[in-house]
């Protein structure tokens, strides 16, 4: 409102800078700082599986250090994309945390082999997270025992889960209650317009 008050029509430049850097965009809530902070972890993700299967890739290459050096400047500055996103949105896509994604994608590839790491694109519930990132041994861990057939630890989510389903909740399982042995009844013909 402020801007909108003291905006001048004759300088449209000063449209355009407050456009530039955001000032025309509302503040965040809690909720879009969370899922700003959950876009920012997918990226780095993505970024540091990116770095790590395309260091293997290029390890013939003779110039493959000079192409990893200038895709970590061009990061660094960042593109028009990333400004625009910056802008925006508030998304900044930080090289500290995408080379500690790096570092744990390189982590896991050594831990549990290319199948295994390359695995937790597989479902977007094996996806790597901001902690996991912050502690891979633990991801490496859990994805270890995964590889010896272990079944991992139930949380607090998974006993919740099962006594919801089991019917020990005292609700009763909804689908006892609404089946029986001989299937479901025949009440007629359904009356519903086609």
């Amino acid at each position: 409102e402020d801007l909108a008050g003291r905006f001048d029509p004759q300088h449209p430049e000063e449209l355009r800078e407050a456009l530039e850097s955001g000032a025309l965009l509302p503040e965040r809530s809690e909720s879009q700082q969370a899922a700003l902070a959950r876009l920012e972890t997918m990226l780095a993700t993505i970024e540091g599986w990116v770095d790590v299967v395309t260091a293997q890739a290029t390890t013939r290459l003779p110039a493959a250090d000079r192409i990893a050096e200038t895709v970590r400047r061009r990061r660094a500055v960042g593109g028009p994309a990333e400004q625009a996103l910056g802008t925006l949105v508030g998304l900044e896509l930080r090289p500290r945390r995408i080379r500690e994604a790096a570092s744990m994608w390189r982590a896991i590839t050594d831990a549990v082999g290319i199948e295994a790491r390359d695995g937790l694109w597989d479902s977007p519930d094996l996806v790597p997270t901001a902690a996991d990132i912050d502690d891979p041994s633990a991801l490496i861990t859990r994805l270890e025992a995964r590889a010896r057939g272990e079944e991992p630890t139930p949380d607090e989510f998974d006993d919740a889960l099962a006594r919801l389903l089991s019917g020990e909740d005292g609700s009763g399982s909804a689908a006892d209650e609404n089946s029986d042995e001989s299937g479901p009844a025949d009440d007629g013909p359904d009356e519903r317009p086609v």
